[in-house]
């Protein structure tokens, strides 16, 4: 990591934040909400995004100096993964250990909030510049995260090998998703070589991404 990078907090981190202000969602629909936000190109100041945070967390009682030093942490890590040069952006998931279906749950959480925040990000942009228009590739990728922020796991007929196959493509899918938003609509003036539908629907080892509606599949689907 380069000297002046900010690390990404570590999901327990957060998670032990929100414990203490009484916060029932995952740190992954926070870090969800200010991506939507950054890849529409409405990425909030450090002040509105503190602001931001207490709000849409709605904690019962406002961060202090600690809590916030991690909050703008969140903020810089998130910014500076997706303006770096090999978009080495990363969502904020807990680790292999924990239970699938928590982890599912928390792409989920993360889908949810990236919506979100593109929505009122959104908004902002078009107040401001007029209305836009969206790529197919974009609506495409939206209308998929759509789809995943109702995906829940049942235990029935549990094939853990299968479902670890899954995850990962599902969040590989999401994460080259919010960069190819991102290339769109947060940088407009920038030269992009590759091509957005190759990032979009081709892992970082060249494997071909199934449809997220293919995605835990048959019995181990199921949508609210």
């Amino acid at each position: 990591m380069p000297d002046n990078e900010t690390a990404m907090p570590e999901f327990d981190e957060v998670a032990d934040l929100f414990w203490r202000l009484g916060v029932m969602q995952s740190p992954s629909q926070l870090q969800g909400f200010l991506s939507g936000q950054i890849a529409v190109g409405r990425e909030p100041t450090m002040e509105t995004w503190l602001s931001q945070a207490q709000t849409y967390i709605e904690s019962v009682e406002p961060p202090n100096s600690d809590e916030n030093r991690l909050l703008t942490q969140l903020h810089r890590s998130s910014s500076q993964q997706f303006s770096a040069v090999n978009l080495d952006y990363r969502l904020l998931l807990p680790d292999d250990a924990v239970e699938i279906t928590q982890r599912v749950d928390c792409l989920s959480q993360w889908c949810k909030g990236f919506l979100a925040g593109f929505a009122m990000g959104g908004k902002d942009a078009q107040a401001r510049s007029g209305p836009r228009q969206y790529s197919e590739n974009v609506a495409e990728a939206l209308s998929d995260m759509g789809a995943i922020s109702q995906v829940v796991l049942t235990d029935e007929d549990i094939d853990e090998e299968q479902r670890e196959r899954d995850y990962f493509e599902i969040s590989e899918y999401l994460r080259l998703a919010a960069i190819t938003i991102y290339m769109e609509c947060g940088r407009l003036d920038e030269v992009v070589e590759a091509s957005t539908d190759e990032e979009l629907h081709t892992t970082s080892d060249e494997t071909p991404v199934r449809s997220p509606s293919d995605l835990f599949s048959g019995k181990n689907k199921k949508l609210h």
